[in-house]
């Protein structure tokens, strides 16, 4: 089972969901980057995992506090 990664949709919000790099039924894959619905906006923009070396406290913070579906 993989963890729940942080990710930046292209409007700028930090959100939390499952990152699986074999697969996903909810995003488009598009190599590194996906289009997938954020939960903030709510609605379909283009989305990247934020680097370990660029996840700060008040990053985290703010993603636990928006989570999309578990769904894959």
């Amino acid at each position: 089972m993989t963890d729940w990664s942080v990710v930046r949709c292209s409007g700028g919000a930090y959100y939390e969901t499952k990152w699986f790099v074999w697969g996903s039924f909810k995003a488009i894959r598009l190599g590194p980057k996906r289009i997938q619905r954020c939960p903030v906006h709510h609605k379909f923009e283009m989305t990247e995992r934020v680097r370990k070396d660029e996840l700060t406290s008040e990053i985290q913070q703010e993603a636990s506090q928006h989570r999309d579906s578990g769904i894959i």
